[in-house]
């Protein structure tokens, strides 16, 4: 079918009236008079509504034991997605219990996103992950892969650096876990066994409807046209399946409090053995994680109701994130609590705020500083936006963590100590418009006052409070903020960032 110039101008015309109603239907301001019941009951999910039990996972050891057990107890499939696969001992162990669960006819698939595949937090993982594809009951794909995508980078640079940032585990259909975590010791070992250690923060689910449902947002990202099947590397120097079956082996002695694996047990090459000295150097500094025997996946946890909210990156079209908070931020009636890496906060988020504080709502932001992050894009925005954010919500507080030993990483909402969202989402551009995301959200109580005491234990530890004062023309009179506790060669870098404004929305 051919379509002329005048046709063509209209479709233009209808797009873009489309585009802009659907934008204002998801941004606009909602009323505030429904209860969060209410708007929780309203949030449309597939499947029918059931409870789930659900356990909230904190400590970086039981985060890796809960992954390492729900894989082991597998029996049929597993499907999961990271964003990082890191090229240390718990990365390489990782893709060696996948490798286990392969020989045993276990049906898997994995997803990495296509942007980090080549980058140094995988060197050489990348020939471990294309033997491991070998396998005929074994499928890896990288999203949006870089070579597939290359006329983004000159059309819509989003398209490009669309990633896939869901963190999703699903085993045999029932065992489910999502939070911020990716596969490698930042976000398993304790402090002061890492150079970098991760606050975060995981829920692990048993039950059919919440596993159906990541399952349904793992497949909306497996089947996109962008994505590049990984296959078995024709040639390697090195048996690479021999060496991540040797870091499981190293990992699963270790874990069980059995110590490091004697090398005289090895039977192969000088190379091998070589590997082994390496692994048994690196694992012999996680003290925490070798009480897994003792481990169970949940410990009497209730059932409660969940639902698991999902958002396509920027190449597909669903977002059933972002105004699902914003109804919730909307509704609040006394307090809304936002625990995040990446305080960029968007116009219309920033509106909603805004009004929750002109109701009366307390608004606490946990977040990193420029001492603590592992980018500093986003804390030059904060710089930007902090005086303000206090200035105009007069009843907003932002915590920061002061060095490397408090660096946040979890991505965690509590609205009114009733409703809880945990998972992979960031307070800024990229996760709300360019990647892909999934949270789950609860309703319940008890489960949301733990979550939130958990917060504020975090923050009596140790905490810097950004402040303002105004006097009584709203003029700021006296501040405390990132100049006040950031070194001066600090500022500046973040003073030059903060001049790309153009690279905020990517941020």
């Amino acid at each position: 079918m051919k379509i002329n110039f005048k046709s063509l101008i209209c479709i233009l015309m209808v797009f873009c009236i489309c585009a802009g109603t659907a934008f204002a239907m998801a941004y606009r301001p909602f009323p505030n008079n429904r209860s969060l019941e209410e708007v929780y009951s309203d949030i449309k999910v597939d499947g029918a509504f059931e409870q789930t039990r659900v356990r909230l996972i904190t400590a970086n050891e039981e985060a890796w034991f809960a992954r390492w057990k729900m894989i082991e107890n597998a029996r049929e499939t597993i499907d999961c997605t990271y964003y990082i696969i890191d090229k240390d001992i718990f990365g390489q162990a990782f893709i060696g219990l996948l490798l286990k669960k392969a020989r045993l006819g276990v049906r898997i698939r994995l997803m990495i996103d296509g942007r980090v595949y080549r980058m140094p937090y995988m060197s050489k993982m990348p020939d471990k992950v294309e033997e491991l594809a070998a396998f005929p009951n074994v499928e890896i794909k990288l999203f949006n892969a870089v070579s597939k995508n290359l006329l983004a980078a000159f059309t819509d640079l989003k398209k490009m650096v669309a990633s896939n940032h869901d963190k999703i585990i699903i085993c045999d259909g029932n065992i489910s876990i999502i939070g911020g975590r990716n596969i490698g010791a930042d976000y398993f070992a304790d402090t002061g066994e890492n150079d970098i250690v991760y606050n975060e923060c995981d829920i692990l689910m048993q039950g059919a409807h919440a596993a159906g449902q990541l399952k349904k947002a793992f497949e909306d990202e497996w089947g996109n046209l962008k994505n590049l099947v990984v296959k078995k590397d024709l040639i390697n120097f090195k048996k690479q399946l021999a060496i991540v079956d040797l870091a499981y082996r190293v990992m699963s002695k270790y874990m069980q409090g059995r110590g490091l694996f004697d090398s005289e047990k090895l039977t192969s090459s000088d190379t091998l053995k070589e590997e082994l000295t390496e692994m048994n150097k690196e694992i012999s500094k996680f003290k925490k994680i070798v009480s897994f025997s003792g481990f169970e996946l949940f410990r009497g946890e209730r059932q409660k109701p969940l639902k698991i909210l999902d958002k396509h990156s920027y190449l597909g079209s669903l977002n059933g994130i972002t105004p699902a908070i914003l109804r919730m931020i909307e509704s609040c009636k006394t307090e809304i609590i936002i625990q995040n890496p990446y305080l960029v906060i968007t116009e219309g988020v920033e509106a909603a705020l805004k009004r929750a504080s002109d109701r009366g709502v307390k608004i606490i932001f946990h977040t990193n500083s420029a001492n603590s992050t592992d980018s500093l894009f986003p804390q030059a925005f904060l710089m930007e936006d902090w005086q303000r954010i206090l200035k105009e919500m007069p009843t907003a507080r932002i915590f920061v963590a002061p060095s490397e030993n408090e660096r946040l990483h979890a991505k965690v909402f509590v609205f009114d100590g009733l409703i809880s969202i945990v998972g992979t989402y960031n307070m800024d551009p990229l996760s709300e418009n360019i990647n892909s995301e999934v949270v789950g959200a609860i309703y319940d109580k008890p489960f949301a006052e733990m979550l939130r005491l958990r917060i504020f234990r975090l923050m009596q530890k140790n905490i810097i409070e950004y402040r303002i004062e105004v006097d009584q023309d709203g003029k700021i009179i006296k501040s405390y903020g990132p100049a006040d506790h950031v070194s001066k060669e600090v500022i500046k870098k973040m003073n030059r960032l903060r001049k790309l404004q153009w690279i905020r929305p990517l941020i």
